[in-house]
């Protein structure tokens, strides 16, 4: 059952191996050099990229314990990819490679507002049940999921799964519902999908045009209203240049501001945020101090280009932005 928490509330989590397991896509991020439209972009660097590996990269980074579900191509990108992820300490017992599909790529045009993108899919389609995925689950304390993963079998029953699992045992279900009709083979028919699963989120992260994808146009404070409708938790709706909006359905919205108006680059902001916000929570900060958490390291994010630029020590950050560990939250443990 969904967790009935406010944004002055904390999570409390039982002692696990690790604190998140995620499931989805890990892929190149072909990122332009130019700040263009994307059909006028000529020059590409190759980034890593794809959200539940960036945010898992980043939690890692911010002193989390981390584990991964995914699928690459048994090929020298899916290998420069798993090195990565090796490196920076994600555990990847639930890492599959596929044999004749190839690494996933997205070519993403330079832009200091929302990117445009054209995804190339492959072997993360292709992900499978097992049980290691089950027992990683179990070990977990947060089980975090986002949307482009859930837009093709066999994955998204593979997903589906994981995640019925992860609510039965009562884990902390974190979603990222980033509908885009034009991935999914239903059209815009598989925003039912993404609705149904609203109602088993404890915490969602939507952005402005994630609404809009959803819902069609609206002002902010109706879009929380929607989520609500549908059942999520706690909603935090990210406005761009404009902060977010945090809320529960129940207390009037909490609206948090930028802490940084240096952009260079916003491909993976958003995963920086999440990655801020989780670390918050597994801290014990309140759900509203989480989020000025999230918010903080997604200022250092967006001073650099790529999803995983670099990104300070944890310590750092909550003493540049005074981030204050109140009501039981603890940055020593």
């Amino acid at each position: 059952m969904r967790r009935l928490l406010t944004i002055h509330d904390s999570f409390n989590f039982e002692e696990n191996d690790f604190d998140i397991t995620a499931y989805g896509e890990v892929l190149l991020d072909m990122i332009s050099r130019e700040e263009a439209p994307l059909k006028e972009c000529v020059n590409f660097t190759r980034y890593f990229g794809g959200s539940p590996a960036n945010v898992l990269v980043n939690m890692q980074r911010l002193e989390n314990k981390t584990a991964f579900i995914s699928r690459i191509g048994d090929d020298e990108f899916g290998e420069y990819l798993r090195e990565i992820l090796d490196d920076e300490g994600v555990n990847l017992d639930c890492l599959q490679y596929d044999q004749e599909e190839g690494t996933p790529i997205i070519f993403v045009n330079k832009s200091r507002e929302t990117p445009s993108w054209l995804a190339y899919r492959g072997a993360d389609i292709n992900l499978e049940i097992t049980d290691s995925i089950y027992d990683k689950i179990d070990n977990s304390s947060i089980f975090f999921m986002g949307s482009f993963i859930l837009s093709k079998n066999p994955a998204r029953a593979t997903a589906i799964k994981a995640l019925e699992y992860a609510v039965d045992k009562n884990k902390v279900f974190a979603f990222d519902p980033s509908f885009r009709a034009n991935l999914w083979p239903e059209g815009n028919k598989g925003s039912k999908i993404i609705r149904d699963l609203l109602a088993q989120a404890d915490i969602i992260k939507p952005s402005l045009d994630d609404a809009y994808h959803l819902y069609g146009q609206d002002h902010p404070e109706n879009y929380l209203k929607k989520y609500h409708s549908d059942g999520a938790g706690i909603v935090i709706l990210t406005l761009g240049k404009d902060g977010v909006l945090l809320s529960d359905g129940n207390n009037e919205p909490l609206h948090i501001p930028v802490f940084s108006e240096k952009v260079v680059d916003v491909t993976g902001a958003g995963d920086s945020f999440w990655s801020g916000f989780l670390t918050g929570i597994l801290k014990g900060l309140p759900v509203k101090e989480a989020a000025r958490l999230g918010n903080a390291v997604a200022a250092f994010k967006i001073q650099g280009v790529g999803a995983l630029s670099s990104v300070p020590p944890l310590a750092e950050i909550i003493s540049y932005y005074d981030i204050q560990p109140i009501e039981g939250g603890n940055f020593d443990e």
